[in-house]
């Protein structure tokens, strides 16, 4: 089994207390990383936090919580320069914010579209605009992404629309920020427990991975583990492309 090491680097890890922000700065964490995980709920970041360090005591001064909005850009702002003057350095930006919301279009409210797309895409902007300033040669951004952006979701359809919108970005933010050695990427997760997930994948189980050759759900810990392998060296050569987590979703047609 590989075993990444992440001594010295420094990650932020948006959208941080719970499912794949959380297992992606556990490994992180168990990797020698300083961690930063951010969230709006100061509730879920405490109990991170302190679930975290119950596990790995001796990197209580490696690991940092922020609450507040990715999507105010002086909230974001304000997490580079303290990051920077506590660990020196910001080398890793993982943009994982997002709003989950079914409704078809008729129903659809202005209040849910905004919350969608400051939570889910302008926070990926900002978080980019910021690491492209502050990260350090050899930086990694990852982006996540979903299956959603390949195949629409029912009822879904501004959720679908922004992961669709963060897979060009990527491209966009890649081929940019190569002058400044950062490498961009995205990644696809399939049908993934996560607590934003549970309820629906539980009422629609059988549906679900009837199309996922490895015939069932992925677990936010193989999605962190991709997320930890875009951002180490072993990708070094691996710019704008859409990491596909899925168990083989839709391979072929039934």
């Amino acid at each position: 089994m590989i075993e990444f090491n992440f001594n010295n680097k420094t990650a932020i890890i948006s959208g941080g207390g719970t499912g794949i922000g959380f297992q992606s700065a556990r490994l992180f964490l168990k990797s020698k990383a300083n961690v930063i995980i951010t969230g709006r709920r100061k509730k879920i970041l405490q109990s991170a936090q302190s679930s975290l360090l119950t596990e790995f005591p001796e990197h209580e001064d490696n690991l940092v919580i922020f609450d507040g909005d990715m999507s105010n850009e002086d909230f974001v702002a304000s997490i580079f320069e303290n990051s920077i003057e506590q660990f020196k350095s910001v080398n890793i930006l993982v943009n994982n914010c997002a709003s989950w919301v079914l409704d078809s279009i008729e129903d659809l409210e202005i209040t849910s579209i905004n919350e969608q797309l400051n939570n889910g895409f302008i926070s990926t902007l900002i978080g980019t605009k910021y690491a492209a300033i502050k990260l350090e040669k050899g930086g990694s951004i990852i982006n996540l992404s979903s299956f959603s952006s390949k195949i629409p979701m029912q009822n879904g359809s501004i959720y679908s629309s922004i992961k669709s919108a963060i897979n060009t970005f990527t491209k966009s933010s890649a081929s940019e920020l190569a002058k400044n050695d950062i490498r961009v990427n995205s990644i696809i997760p399939g049908v993934i427990r996560t607590p934003m997930t549970s309820k629906y994948i539980d009422e629609n189980y059988n549906k679900l991975i009837a199309p996922i050759a490895l015939g069932r759900v992925g677990t936010c810990n193989e999605v962190a583990n991709a997320i930890l392998f875009l951002s180490s060296e072993l990708s070094s050569y691996i710019t704008g492309t859409t990491l596909e987590v899925s168990g083989g979703k839709y391979l072929t047609q039934i």
